[in-house]
Parts: C-alpha cells; sequence; structure tokens
C-alpha cells in the first residue's frame, strides 16, 4: 500500500526558529529549501514569511547590511507573536 506521508504544519514558532537559523548561518542541509517551499496556513504568518523573503533570498542573509540584518530580526521576532490554531 501507498503511504503518503504529510509535513506537519509550522508553527509560528519552528517557522521563526528556522528563519533565525538562516539569518544567523547556523542553518542545517534543507532548511533554506524547507522556508522558501514552506506554505503557512495563518494569514499572518504567511504574511510575514512574504516579507522575510522580500529582503532577499535567504542563502544569502548572512550576507546582508547591519540594517537589513535589523529589519529581518523584526520580523522573526513577530513571527514568534503570531498564535497559530493547531
Amino acid at each position: 500500500m501507498l503511504k503518503i506521508f504529510k509535513k506537519k504544519p509550522f508553527s509560528s514558532q519552528d517557522l521563526a526558529h528556522q528563519a533565525q537559523r538562516i539569518l544567523s548561518g547556523q542553518c542545517e542541509k534543507w532548511d533554506v529549501d524547507d522556508y522558501e517551499s514552506c506554505d503557512p496556513k495563518n494569514p499572518k504568518l504567511r504574511d510575514l514569511r512574504a516579507q522575510t523573503l522580500s529582503c532577499g533570498l535567504p542563502e544569502e542573509w548572512i550576507e546582508l547590511d547591519d540594517a537589513q540584518k535589523t529589519r529581518l530580526q523584526a520580523i522573526i521576532e513577530q513571527m514568534r507573536e503570531v498564535k497559530v490554531d493547531s
């Protein structure tokens, strides 16, 4: 029998943690791909993720200037505050 595995939806904490790892350069092998391809169901979380992507490609975040990193950090903090229904 063919089993189809669904990925567990990202919580706001998971998404913020992943973005933080990418920003700090401490990401793991698939973090950038997972972050770019995730589709949060919560509209606020989806909007915040889009805002991070408007800052540049995640794989290039480590090279951003301090002002852009500060902007990203502020968005990541907002992500952490989003309440997502389970």
